[in-house]
């Protein structure tokens, strides 16, 4: 059933005027966090920032936990200094100056905490936030669908472990640090059952997968059927084309751009359709083991990834149906113009199929845990070095004895040119030349690789002008399950 009340929207900041984001715990007992922005005059919490194309942050990030963090703004062309990933956390009760320029296509980026073994603490405490960026494709976009005010949305879906009506502290068993951190309801925004209400015509949806592990197949219910709803982006941006569709896989750290036409509608809900995850595990769960945090205590009383099993109250599993939240028509019917042929010039793969391979493997060891190469992180450790203007083609192959793994890629975007080995429900959703799904079309940041899946991805590691990179500097190539992220499924790697 619809809620009667319409969720209250995260307010909206733009990302120029900000000039202080704070770090800070609001409740000990169940360990919840967020961020605060100071605009000089007056605080904001946990808001949506928005940034046009070209325009700068200039501030400062404070941390008022009583953990080593950072901020890392998921998806942008960074220097290592101001990525945010685990080189260089920000102690308790220190700050750090960042400045930067957005030089990314319009579309839904995010930031969130990226220290060493406390990234997935501190997510799922609640610290996600959305960085909207437009430019003159997106505007064109909105004036072409005439959409009506508050009809475009930008929303982040997380699960929690709820029980009694209370969150649950993050407290993972071993199985749990294995497999991930599953809740047993949506968050959408920090809210539970959350609802919109909209007026008729189109509605944007810019959704962001923010769960500690759990993959979604989004979908939309009027009544008992699906309703088709049209991809417009994905994690880069705007794809060239829409493409029509009646559900898509968004993993963690995926990002999808959606338009739903809502003419003779009164509502409809989103939920996460049943499907098979392909947990194909075996063996011995290994305990994660970081040394930090052998310094600093737990956001809430608990132990982390120590447990030998968990309670599984409030967990559902991966793979179920979940109800995610709901939208109701309310208003006078708008004016609903045709869906546009073309969205955007989308770049071509910079780097073909005849480029250098370098070829990775996903692989799982019952002393490790899940590893890229078969070799456990090392922060100081440099995997391989690329040349700033290189383009290369990364061949990855997942394992079969293995589960999804949503791959991201700090700092550049890439393209996937082809898939090979896909399963089921997956595979049933592969309609695009290559094997690819309509999600694979766009410029992607983050792709999931399932069980003996291997993909190709063109890299382009050249850098827009602006981007001053002095020296080499490092990124990341990591799994997004945040569970494997602690347990440093990760590599480095140096642009020069």
């Amino acid at each position: 059933m619809l809620p009667m009340e319409s969720a209250v929207a995260p307010p909206r900041v733009a990302l120029a005027d900000v000039r202080r984001l704070v770090v800070e715990r609001t409740d000990p007992i169940a360990g919840r966090c967020r961020y605060v922005t100071d605009l000089g005059a007056r605080q904001v919490p946990q808001p949506i920032l928005l940034a046009r194309r070209g325009e700068s942050f200039d501030g400062v990030i404070e941390n008022a936990l009583p953990q080593p963090t950072t901020v890392h703004f998921h998806g942008l062309t960074l220097p290592e200094a101001q990525d945010g990933a685990g080189f260089d956390a920000i102690a308790p009760g220190a700050r750090k100056s960042v400045r930067f320029e957005v030089k990314n296509r319009s579309g839904l980026y995010w930031f969130h905490p990226h220290p060493h073994g406390f990234t997935a603490e501190q997510v799922y405490a609640g610290l996600t936030g959305l960085l909207v960026v437009t430019d003159e494709d997106d505007d064109a976009l909105d004036a072409a669908l005439a959409l009506a005010p508050g009809n475009r949305l930008a929303l982040a879906i997380a699960d929690a472990r709820v029980v009694g009506g209370a969150m649950r502290p993050y407290a993972p068993s071993v199985e749990d640090c294995l497999h991930g951190w599953l809740g047993n309801r949506a968050l959408v925004n920090g809210q539970l059952d959350a609802a919109w209400i909209v007026r008729p015509g189109w509605v944007r949806l810019q959704i962001l997968n923010t769960c500690n592990a759990r993959g979604l197949l989004v979908a939309f219910r009027g009544g008992e059927t699906l309703v088709p709803f049209h991809l417009l982006g994905t994690d880069g941006g705007l794809l060239a084309a829409p493409r029509e569709l009646d559900r898509v896989f968004l993993y963690t750290g995926e990002r999808v751009d959606i338009g739903i036409d809502l003419r003779g509608r009164r509502a409809l809900v989103a939920v996460s359709l049943e499907f098979d995850p392909r947990h194909h595990t075996g063996g011995a769960a290994p305990r994660h083991r970081h040394a930090a945090r052998k310094r600093y205590a737990p956001l809430a009383a608990g132990t982390v990834c120590e447990s030998a099993s968990g309670a599984a109250e409030g967990r559902l599993e991966d793979g179920a149906e979940l109800a995610l939240f709901a939208l109701r028509v309310d208003g006078t019917p708008m004016r609903t113009p045709p869906l546009p042929s073309r969205l955007s010039v989308l770049p071509e793969p910079a780097a073909q199929p005849e480029a250098p391979t370098r070829r990775m493997r996903l692989d799982f060891d019952e002393r490790a845990g899940f590893l890229i190469d078969q070799a456990p992180y090392r922060a100081d450790e440099i995997a391989f070095s690329v040349s700033r203007g290189t383009r290369e083609v990364w061949e990855i192959k997942n394992s079969p004895i293995s589960m999804p793994h949503p791959m991201h890629l700090h700092g550049f975007g890439f393209r996937v040119l082809r898939r090979q080995g896909t399963y089921g429900d997956a595979r049933r959703l592969a309609t695009e030349p290559g094997g690819r799904l309509a999600t694979d079309l766009g410029v992607k940041d983050t792709v999931v690789l399932w069980p003996n899946e291997t993909v190709w991805l063109a890299m382009d590691f050249t850098l827009p002008q602006e981007v001053a990179f002095r020296g080499a500097q490092r990124f990341m190539f990591h799994c997004h399950n945040l569970e494997h992220e602690d347990g440093m499924m990760m590599r480095n790697f140096s642009v020069i």
